[in-house]
């Protein structure tokens, strides 16, 4: 009896392999290669930014048909023009900027600030055109300067003391306030951190001799509560700083502590009559920040040439792109490549050109490097393995590059479906890729990495017979085809078509 039963097992366990084994042999197996394309892709999150416009290019009262299109704007404030009373938010201002961004799907970059540019003015559309630009409210200015009493005179001479306990009480509760109405704002892309100094760029230039603010005195104590105080207000929000000096750590220290991004000026500044951004600035503040200057830095951020794979890197450029064409000995097509070429090596998402023109001289320097500004994608290999009838497992093999120079640091998650091409019923299959990790390249002259994406999915028992087109997206938060892949095949509605499939 027992040697029966063994019998029967062996004879069923043998029936189970054949049959898995058949099952196996059925599969099948497709192979796509996209092909890759070499336009302006314009996507959510990088590219040039329009600074104080919202469509530069296409504005029917201003336009400038040479600046690039763009998916992000760029506002500063000035403190005065927020709170112009004391506990009152001008929040209206902030409100319509972001939903006139919104409207036209792009997302918002800013700006609070406290102290601007000696006799610097207001100008047109502001309600306060014509004056003098003070930063700070008329009515902390009075609590705070002893020779300032009824009336704040026109006059913006006046430098902000930012050792001031007064000072910080106030400017707290103004940042909370923003806070609580902007932490959770799903349009804000990030907020640049501009709380001290002229144009909040962390200097006193125009006001003082020496625009570094370690050479006006301040230490690393007296400027780390104007980062912490944005910090907790906007714990939710990607946070940037200015690069600052070799005299100040804050920026060493708040990227490596809180991970903000950071952003540098004056790209592009190659003036060859003395010291200028591009041969000294840059170098010597980022040495100093990595802890490799003659300076000691007590808070040196050693790993902070790799801090791009956390958070972003924005530029604004020095003056314009015309002014540099208007010294074109200096400012020839060959260093206008390198300016370019240094903003992708550092990894950069953003450039601010001040939504001014590109001269025909750069236009195409220009049109290259923004095929590589910020994260761009490319699918360069797809594989199905299925026996491609209803009920039955399917497997999508992809392989992904970013050729761009920075990675996503929002996720959009890949997204595969099946189109029937009689009736045009769908079949989505979402993922749960995280495409923040698509690096690109350490060097823009370096070969991009392979990603490889193995999704396992099932076909629907009930799905018809007969020939689907293969599609794929990378999705929003509300599941819409969010960016542009370097691929062709895009269509309408925003999905990428990668080849035929038949259902049997």
């Amino acid at each position: 009896m027992k040697k029966t039963n063994l019998y029967y097992a062996a004879l069923i366990s043998s029936l189970i392999i054949s049959q898995n084994a058949y099952s196996k042999q059925k599969q099948e197996t497709i192979n796509y290669y996209p092909e890759t394309i070499n336009d302006i892709l314009v996507n959510p999150d990088i590219g040039i930014t329009d600074f104080h416009t919202f469509d530069r290019r296409n504005d029917p009262w201003w336009s400038e048909p040479t600046h690039p299109e763009t998916s992000v704007v760029y506002f500063r404030w000035y403190w005065e023009e927020l709170e112009t009373e004391e506990g009152k938010y001008n929040f209206q201002l902030i409100d319509d900027t972001i939903n006139q961004a919104k409207n036209l799907g792009k997302k918002f970059v800013f700006r609070f600030m406290t102290m601007s540019g000696l006799n610097e003015t207001y100008y047109n559309p502001s309600p306060l055109a014509g004056k003098k630009t003070l930063g700070i409210p008329c009515w902390l200015k009075k609590q705070i300067d002893p020779n300032t009493f009824d009336i704040c005179k026109d006059d913006n001479s006046y430098v902000v003391d930012y050792k001031n306990p007064l000072l910080k009480e106030k400017l707290t509760k103004f940042v909370n306030a923003m806070g609580q109405r902007y932490n959770s704002n799903k349009n804000i892309l990030r907020i640049d951190v501009g709380l001290v100094g002229t144009w909040g760029e962390w200097n006193l230039a125009t006001h003082a001799d020496h625009a570094e603010l370690g050479q006006n005195g301040y230490t690393y104590e007296d400027l780390r509560p104007y980062v912490d105080m944005m910090h907790n207000a906007f714990p939710d929000q990607q946070l940037s700083i200015d690069l600052g000096s070799r005299s100040e750590t804050i920026a060493s220290d708040v990227t490596s502590r809180l991970n903000l991004g950071w952003r540098a000026d004056c790209l592009g500044d190659w003036a060859p009559w003395g010291w200028n951004h591009m041969e000294n600035g840059y170098p010597d503040t980022i040495n100093f920040i990595e802890g490799n200057s003659t300076l000691a830095n007590r808070h040196a951020y050693q790993n902070f040439s790799q801090h791009w794979k956390t958070a972003p890197v924005d530029f604004e450029v020095c003056t314009s792109l015309n002014d540099f064409s208007y010294e074109p000995n200096i400012y020839t097509r060959d260093k206008i490549k390198q300016t370019f070429d240094f903003a992708l090596n550092k990894h950069a998402s953003l450039l601010n050109i001040k939504s001014g023109n590109v001269p025909e001289m750069y236009q195409d320097l220009m049109d290259d490097f923004l095929k590589k500004l910020g994260y761009r994608f490319e699918l360069s290999f797809v594989q199905l393995i299925s026996n491609f009838k209803p009920g039955s497992n399917i497997t999508i093999n992809s392989t992904w590059k970013n050729v761009g120079s920075a990675p996503s640091y929002n996720n959009y998650p890949v997204s595969w479906r099946l189109i029937n091409q009689k009736n045009n019923s769908i079949i989505t299959w979402n993922t749960v890729n995280d495409i923040t990790k698509w690096y690109p390249a350490e060097d823009i002259n370096q070969d991009a990495h392979n990603y490889n994406q193995n999704n396992i999915f099932s076909l629907p028992v009930n799905m018809q017979t007969g020939m689907y087109k293969l599609q794929v997206a990378l999705l929003d938060n509300n599941n819409n085809p969010a960016i542009k892949l370097g691929i062709s095949g895009r269509d309408n509605d925003g999905w990428h078509t990668i080849g035929d499939v038949y259902i049997k």
